[in-house]
């Protein structure tokens, strides 16, 4: 096999694997019983995120270093570092972004009556969140990723749950690639914010069942 064959079944192989990873980590609902819909709920503003966002094509984050490049034998934990200490400079907040996505599409759908506070909370957890090839032949292209679990809690009574989640090869939300992102922060927010609205609105669609 020749070095540039090697190359592209390797990369092909990490996206695939990637992909098997983020979504056997999403194939998961649970439901304890039907929500009562007409009571108001609070959304926790407690979001959980992973420490590390997950980046493919870390030979690509260059443009997110101050005062330097990296290798391309950068690993996987440590590009999503360097995604992490990129989005701290720019004061981007996953958590923040889903919150309000969910905020939003509850006061648009209007299944549920919003309250300041209230005894039923609904409660999110983002599993996994970051960015990768858009496409097994994809270039420098990359799309965000998404795993979110919501859950409807009463005290310690679990109402109803459900995780789902959007890969990073869904045609749903825009292409950019790393540079694009490091020079307009921008961008990064308005992915996250895409990638959030949507996958709020098939988590939420659930409850409607």
């Amino acid at each position: 096999m020749s070095r540039c064959g090697s190359k592209s079944l390797i990369h092909r192989l990490v996206l695939v694997a990637a992909i098997l990873f983020f979504g056997c980590a999403g194939i998961s609902s649970a439901q304890t019983g039907k929500p009562d819909l007409s009571k108001p709920i609070a959304i926790d503003p407690d979001i959980p995120q992973p420490d590390i966002p997950f980046i493919q094509g870390a030979n690509n984050l260059g443009a997110f270093l101050v005062g330097g490049g990296i290798g391309v034998a950068i690993q996987q934990t440590e590009a999503g570092k360097v995604f992490r200490e990129y989005m701290q400079r720019n004061n981007i907040d996953v958590s923040k972004i889903v919150f309000e996505a969910f905020k939003r599409t509850l006061l648009e759908d209007k299944n549920l009556t919003l309250a300041d506070n209230s005894d039923t909370k609904l409660k999110l957890v983002i599993n996994t969140y970051g960015f990768g090839h858009a496409g097994i032949f994809a270039g420098n292209d990359r799309r965000p990723l998404l795993n979110i679990t919501a859950s409807l809690v009463n005290g310690t009574n679990v109402i109803w749950s459900k995780r789902d989640y959007l890969t990073n090869l869904s045609k749903l939300t825009d292409v950019y690639t790393f540079d694009q992102l490091a020079e307009n922060p921008q961008l990064t927010v308005k992915s996250l914010e895409q990638i959030s609205a949507i996958l709020s609105r098939q988590i939420l669609a659930d409850l409607k069942q």
